[in-house]
């Protein structure tokens, strides 16, 4: 039996060169329409993998807690009122939070390859969570980056650290599938959003809605809130930067009769 084995690759959106100059058409509009079809789309196969990312969120908050300070309660009982929260407490839990996001970031890195798989038209695994664990060290770098300089920020204005948070939400995408490097990732993103940082405001405005929704739900729609969110991400990135995609085409030789054409489609990231 004779294979044949044919390769092309193939670009998806937009460029990392138009991105940088801005010249990408952006509807905030758009963006949530196709979110929203998407996440009703993966749902179920999506749910899984964001499960096991809020499980690890709460299991290593906890943990970190627990070690840095006598009494985790004591913070959990001033952030509902019932008692005092002490600076003390208070920074502990801070630090907690900011430990959880770097060390939980390579989790955040695979879902967030989830969104962007769903955005080019690839259906997704709950397996598919490991592979954030490819990029750690670069990931986990640029997330505690990114967080320092929020926290830097945030003492100055408030607004200010949700102003760098838009501006680099896309760095983990760019070390994931351009391969670029922490600082390069952060600079490119920062340079990117901002070409196009009012519609992108309005969309983040859109997730900010929907995060203060499961704050009035206790926290029930945001089993729907993260999926849509990881799916923007997605959208967002596909048509700035572009998804680079290879497409393998396997044809069977003449001589067998099962002979056909089979055609395999593989994210490169």
């Amino acid at each position: 039996m004779n294979k044949q084995q044919l390769s092309n690759a193939l670009h998806v959106g937009g460029s990392l060169e138009n991105a940088l100059s801005g010249n990408y058409k952006l509807s905030a509009s758009s963006v949530i329409q196709e979110a929203i079809q998407l996440t009703q789309k993966h749902f179920w196969r999506f749910l899984p993998a964001i499960l096991i990312l809020m499980g690890a969120n709460v299991v290593v908050f906890l943990m970190v807690l627990s070690l840095i300070t006598p009494s985790a309660s004591a913070f959990f009982d001033g952030i509902v009122g019932k008692a005092e929260l002490s600076p003390d407490v208070f920074q502990s839990g801070q630090i907690a939070v900011f430990l959880t996001g770097v060390l939980t970031s390579p989790l955040y890195a695979a879902i967030s390859l989830m969104g962007l798989s769903h955005a080019i038209g690839f259906k997704t695994k709950p397996r598919h969570i490991i592979k954030g664990f490819a990029f750690a060290m670069p990931v986990v770098i640029a997330t505690g980056l990114v967080l320092c300089i929020q926290s830097l920020a945030r003492e100055m204005l408030p607004f200010l650290s949700l102003f760098l948070g838009v501006t680099f939400s896309m760095s983990i995408l760019l070390i994931c599938e351009k391969r670029l490097g922490p600082v390069d990732a952060m600079r490119v993103s920062f340079l990117s959003v901002i070409k196009k940082l009012f519609p992108l405001l309005l969309v983040s405005v859109c997730i900010g809605l929907g995060f203060l929704i499961s704050y009035i739900t206790a926290g029930i729609a945001l089993f729907w809130i993260l999926p849509f969110m990881f799916n923007v991400k997605g959208i967002l990135y596909r048509e700035m930067f572009g998804v680079g995609i290879e497409v393998t085409v396997l044809k069977e030789g003449d001589d067998d009769p099962s002979s056909d054409e089979k055609k395999n489609e593989v994210f490169n990231a």
